[in-house]
């Protein structure tokens, strides 16, 4: 049965996965797409049909190394026909990244509303109504951006690691002791804050998924109902070219 190629390309790196149907079968992550390197993960893999999202400033070179591999190749973006409606006032604006979470996280359970927050280079906390209509929603800098920015815009606060075992590090403590736990606890519970913000506020029916690489960083730390998907962009770019096949 031929299989379905995604890839949601990032600022920082870029997710390929490979599906059968609605069933992930393989998955990787790599800091440049070519053609050898989606050779090598295909490993001779009957592939039919491929779907590509980028933010990335160097995503020219991604169709063409699809199309050295793949005989059909779709890009996201708010013209491809999708399962989702977009009420967007500019959707010639809204980042596929945004388009393909969203999907990923209304496909899994349609008629249910739901909070995408994807949580990356940047955070986005974006609405999808039950009836399927993306509603558009916010962008904020992720974890590492806080960090960087904290340290490279003041005199003295210093550069502190990203927190990748939080809930080990930190317990139950949600303040900071010293400096560097005082800026990484700021932007971690500046997340998780957000987040209960706008869920309290679209009400208590809205489900809230997470994704995006920091998406199992920021899950444990919050104390209401959440789902994380690792996979929820590229979910929704294999949802959407399901879709599309349909058409």
């Amino acid at each position: 049965m031929p299989l379905y190629l995604t890839i949601d390309r990032g600022n920082t790196e870029a997710k390929i996965t490979l599906w059968d149907g609605t069933i992930l079968v393989d998955s990787m992550i790599c800091r440049d797409v070519t053609a050898a390197v989606l050779r090598d993960f295909i490993d001779g893999r009957d592939v039919s049909a491929a779907i590509y999202c980028s933010v990335a400033r160097d995503s020219d070179r991604l169709p063409s190394a699809l199309g050295e591999v793949v005989p059909r190749v779709l890009r996201l973006d708010h013209s491809l026909p999708l399962p989702i409606k977009i009420g967007y006032a500019t959707p010639s604006t809204l980042g596929a990244d945004r388009i393909a979470a969203a999907a990923g996280a209304w496909c899994d359970r349609p008629g249910s509303p739901v909070l995408v927050v994807d949580a990356g280079t940047a955070v986005t906390y974006d609405y999808v109504s039950a009836d399927g209509v993306f509603h558009g929603g916010n962008i904020a800098p992720g974890i590492s951006m806080q960090l960087e920015a904290l340290h490279r815009y003041t005199a003295r606060l210093p550069r502190v690691p990203y927190p990748e075992h939080p809930v080990r590090d930190f317990a139950d403590r949600y303040m900071g002791w010293d400096t560097p736990s005082a800026i990484t606890l700021g932007a971690l519970y500046g997340i998780v804050g957000a987040i209960d913000y706008y869920r309290r506020r679209l009400g208590a029916d809205t489900r809230v998924v997470l994704g995006g690489g920091c998406a199992h960083t920021v899950a444990p730390l919050c104390t209401f109902p959440v789902e994380a998907d690792e996979h929820l962009a590229s979910k929704g770019l294999n949802r959407i070219l399901l879709y599309n096949e349909d058409k």
